[in-house]
């Protein structure tokens, strides 16, 4: 029997939901690869977030306000910091210097007054400080600004100037901006009219230099001609194990100290360079257990005794962020990276940070032992200066006051927000004037609020005014932290076919909200009509360089951390939040062939990122 129409087509099969999950985010920052081809356990934007012990991504944390120096010393801000002994030592760029205690307590300990009083009456440092190095030598902390002599801290924070104390005199003691302690020598560099000379102490002592009487074995030693490129003035120098590191601006210098020759003449030995391995300035040095981290032009570098030859290895740590490494450090001037860099290690959660005047924070999380390794960028910190406590707090500046840096270790300090508590002063009773946005704190209750209306106080205590007058003042519960972490295109292995995603959940660890944005086929940013801003040639031509904005993404979801309670349960929008990770799906419907979610948000919340999971069917999907 001939058929006069073709056999009736069966139904397409139904498709099953197939799920990936990216659990593996502990790769950090790459700036490098191409979001179309990087691994899936990189990020190609990861801004105020850092890798977790859990091979996750968290919030970074806040600081609290800890100190205001503007009514002990004077000036506009505090230039530099140093921990020593139980106190943070810091110096205005009055050239004033003044001591914060565990429990802030704050004491002068340094200006023309306490100068006048040591023998000879001589003058304080000068005004329009721009640069401090510190170095602990024994039980003295010694301070060199590169404008006055040294001075020098003892164990119960007495200051005088550095001298030889078998003469009481200070005429040879270099005025140097760097200084360092290498196998009991005290080395001084940085001198205006003697830029690749290093002055080197008599063993044992901080300030008996060339001149001086003896016993005097110091030297001083023209690095210039060593380096093998040439150098045209020394930008640090650094004591590592038994070697000193003089440091250029395009590279490095070994020496090793401790050498006397038959007549017994101090006869330092060069054993090694490191060409191309630089200093942007002396702050951008940090030693890390065995390493030595270091910034210059090509990227942080680290320094590492090699255990076959005894020499140092030094190679290059900042290669996946190269590409946004270089184009900030090349956008600064010479005495931006020279002065305005600096950078600070935090060993409770094994970070080294370098703070640039732009704003922009790179920071570098390492730790061998727990094969932790990966890079964040930080923003919206603006420190001036920072340092490190003893127990390993961190403490920043900006302007004249001081933060403390949240940790994880320590019981109350997981500080979420940024500038907590902060204040212009403890609130003042009548006839005192507020104006909106005066920051008061009320040292009964121990909360800072801001003002909203001006208005001249008028109440016995803080607490009955804002009784009394409930719209003059607002809670101030610090700065939020902005985050970003941008995820690569993702396709399943599948880029070319067509898929329907169902559902998606964000594994997560605490109770802030973030938005979900889900972008798809690679269809993220675009092109837009540039500024008028042009880049004139030279020879009457132009460019007009291209800018981008982002595109709406395909969908955006509002979400809270799981370890919220959830709708109708916590003080969330609309009587709480939708939970990342509950078990009820929701339905994310969208068809793509290659995905970009993108995680986003502002919060005083902890919120930690664990894995993202995608449920999706290829082909036709049945319900």
């Amino acid at each position: 029997m001939t058929r006069l129409f073709p056999k009736k087509m069966g139904r397409l099969p139904r498709s099953k939901l197939q799920d990936v999950t990216v659990r593996n985010l502990g790769g950090g920052w790459n700036a490098v690869a191409s979001d179309i081809a990087m691994d899936p356990r990189y990020a190609k934007s990861l801004i105020n977030m850092h890798r977790s012990a859990g091979n996750g991504q968290r919030i970074r944390f806040g600081n609290k306000w800890f100190a205001d120096l503007s009514s002990t010393i004077t000036g506009a801000d505090i230039i530099d910091m140093e921990y020593f002994i139980s106190r943070l030592i810091a110096v205005s760029d009055t050239g004033q210097i003044g001591t914060i205690s565990d429990v802030g307590a704050k004491t002068k300990i340094w200006d023309n007054t306490i100068a006048a009083l040591l023998p000879g009456a001589p003058a304080g440092w000068s005004v329009g400080q721009t640069s401090m190095d510190f170095v602990p030598f024994k039980n003295q902390l010694v301070i060199h600004n590169g404008i006055d002599k040294p001075i020098t801290i003892s164990s119960t924070f007495a200051v005088t100037y550095l001298q030889d104390l078998a003469t009481g005199s200070n005429v040879n003691v270099p005025i140097g901006r760097y200084g360092c302690v290498v196998s009991d020598y005290h080395c001084i560099a940085g001198l205006p009219g003697f830029p690749t000379t290093i002055y080197i102490s008599s063993k044992g002592t901080a300030g008996v230099f060339p001149g001086d009487a003896a016993p005097n074995d110091s030297i001083s030693v023209d690095v210039g001609a060593y380096a093998p490129e040439g150098a045209s003035e020394i930008r640090g120098i650094a004591g590592f194990r038994k070697y000193l590191i003089v440091f250029f601006r395009a590279q490095s210098l070994i020496i090793e100290l401790g050498t006397y020759n038959d007549t017994g003449v101090h006869t330092p030995v060069f054993p090694d360079t490191l060409p191309q391995f630089g200093l942007l300035g002396h702050r951008c040095i940090v030693k890390i257990v065995n390493d030595l981290h270091f910034a210059g032009l090509g990227g942080l570098s680290s320094a590492k005794r090699n255990l076959v030859s005894g020499l140092l290895d030094s190679k290059h740590l900042s290669d996946i962020v190269s590409p946004e490494y270089k184009k900030t450090i090349g956008n600064l001037t010479d005495n931006q990276g020279l002065i305005d860099c600096f950078m600070v290690y935090d060993s409770l959660a094994y970070e080294t940070q370098l703070h640039t005047p732009s704003g922009r924070v790179f920071v570098f999380t390492n730790n061998e032992e727990l094969h932790m390794t990966g890079w964040a960028e930080f923003s919206d910190i603006g420190w001036r200066c920072a340092c490190v406590s003893f127990l390993g707090r961190v403490f920043g500046c900006v302007g004249m006051r001081v933060y403390q840096q949240g940790n994880e270790v320590f019981a109350g300090e997981n500080y979420q927000a940024d500038r907590l508590l902060d204040r212009d002063d403890n609130w003042q009773a009548a006839p005192h004037v507020y104006n909106i946005g005066d920051m008061a704190f009320d040292t009964v209750t121990l909360q800072s609020f801001v003002c909203l209306v001006p208005h001249v106080a008028g109440a016995v205590s803080f607490l009955d005014d804002r009784t009394q007058f409930s719209a003059r003042w607002e809670e101030y519960l610090g700065e939020p932290i902005s985050f970003v972490y941008e995820f690569p295109w993702l396709d399943s292995k599948s880029p070319m076919q067509s898929k329907a995603l169902r559902f998606v959940t964000v594994a997560t660890k605490g109770t802030a909200e973030f938005t979900l944005e889900i972008y798809v086929n690679n269809f993220f940013n675009k092109q837009v009509e540039a500024t008028p801003a042009v880049i004139d040639l030279g020879s009457g031509d132009v460019i007009t360089p291209a800018t981008y904005e982002l595109v709406s993404p395909a969908i955006s979801t509002l979400l809270i951390g799981n370890d919220a309670l959830g709708f109708g349960f916590d003080a969330g929008p609309f009587g709480g939040g939708r939970r990342s990770n509950d078990p009820r799906l929701q339905k994310y419907p969208l068809k793509f062939k290659t995905i970009k979610p993108r995680l986003i948000g502002s919060t005083r919340e902890p919120l930690e990122f664990n894995s993202i999971s995608f449920l999706y069917a290829k082909g036709r999907y049945g319900a």
